[in-house]
Order: structure tokens, then sequence, then C-alpha cells
């Protein structure tokens, strides 16, 4: 049997539990976002909206994100514009 195909077949049911990749956008999310908006994106602490029924695009969430509302700080100068759209990618997923 083919050496490689033999390592295939024994790291087979170790790919099996591995877990999928977090998305960036999230470990953003949940460094910046979570306090407030909870980690479904429903909490509401400090009058934050409730993410899952946000009538925003992602042009309008990335607006929010960049220069802030109300008690919402601007992140424009903590994360980068890449990082700004993976946040606002993310909190699109929110359901």
């Amino acid at each position: 049997m083919n050496l490689r195909l033999t390592a295939f077949l024994f790291f087979l049911p170790l790919l099996a539990l591995a877990k999928p990749p977090v998305p960036p956008g999230q470990l953003l999310y949940q460094k910046n976002c979570l306090r407030c908006h909870g980690a479904n994106g429903k909490l509401g602490l400090n009058g934050a909206h409730d993410l899952t029924k946000s009538n925003l695009n992602a042009f309008g969430r990335t607006y929010l994100v960049t220069k802030g509302m109300g008690k919402m700080p601007a992140f424009g100068k903590t994360l980068t514009p890449a990082q700004v759209q993976q946040v606002v990618a993310y909190s699109l997923t929110l359901k």
C-alpha cells in the first residue's frame, strides 16, 4: 500500500474530530462586541441594538463599526478596514 495513502487513512479519524476553523470576524466580534451585543447578537446591554433584528446592510454596519454612534464606540482607529469588514460579515450571520 502506498505510504501516503496509509498515512492519510491513519489520520482520517483525527480529521473528523477536528473543529471547523473559527472565522476571523467571529474572533474580533468576541473580543470587541460580545460584552454589549452578546454571543448571539441579542444581549442589548448599554442600549446595544439586537443585531439579529437590525435592518442595516453591510454598508450601514461598516459605518457604525468604524464611526460609532451613541454609546457604541468607534472602532475605526482600533481595527483595520479589513478587520471591520470581517466583523461586519460575521454580524450579518447572527440570527
